[in-house]
């Protein structure tokens, strides 16, 4: 009978012994993963921290790109509106401009270049006005030279050259293009300023 009692509390010391061993293991096990939790979490949140530092300094270069850019790109805009408004201005006074007005106009612009042309013999070609206009402009503004012949200009030939008269001298050593596209161009390169204030009034900004 002393035997088996013996034997009972043996098994029962062992299977306590087996528990202990069990708990510890646990207990080791819970503080391994509790440290590898805080392990990763510090981790986790470091690399939040260093996304949210990557993110705000993008943003911050973005908006201090946009802020130095956009300075620029309104007075580009603005420069391109009033350049476009000025240009179209003088198109629709161009186009209501009769013929004596035109022939004025394109005279006048001939007679810069009067000097280079005495004494020669030219060839005309003309856009949107006839031959005899053609004619009486390059003599009105070139008086002096002998018009050989004066054709009319077709197609992209015309579309490019725009109303006006194109003068070559037979020998083709000079040649000028009286139309009212180069008018215009001389005009806002000249005389822009002046253009901008009658069409918007001196206080605007330029």
């Amino acid at each position: 009978m002393e035997i088996v009692k013996s034997s009972e509390a043996l098994e029962t010391q062992i299977v306590e012994d087996a528990r202990s061993k069990a708990r510890r293991i646990l207990e080791a096990a819970d503080k391994e993963c509790a440290a590898v939790r805080a392990e990763w979490e510090q981790r986790s949140a470091e690399e939040a921290r260093k996304l949210d530092a990557s993110r705000d300094a993008q943003r911050a270069a973005l908006q201090q790109e946009l802020e130095a850019s956009l300075p620029l790109d309104f007075m580009r805009t603005r420069l391109s509106f009033t350049q476009e408004a000025v240009s179209k201005a003088l198109k629709e006074l161009f186009d209501s401009l009769s013929d004596a007005e035109v022939r004025k106009v394109l005279a006048r612009s001939l007679s810069r270049v009067q000097t280079a042309f005495v004494g020669t013999r030219v060839i005309v070609e003309c856009s949107g006005i006839d031959a005899g206009l053609a004619k009486q402009i390059v003599q009105d503004g070139l008086p002096g030279v002998a018009v050989d012949s004066v054709s009319r200009l077709e197609g992209e030939a015309a579309a490019e050259a725009g109303k006006g008269v194109i003068v070559r001298t037979v020998d083709g050593a000079r040649r000028f293009r009286g139309t009212l596209n180069e008018v215009a161009s001389v005009l806002l390169e000249d005389h822009r300023e002046e253009l901008v204030t009658a069409l918007f009034g001196k206080d605007v900004e330029r």
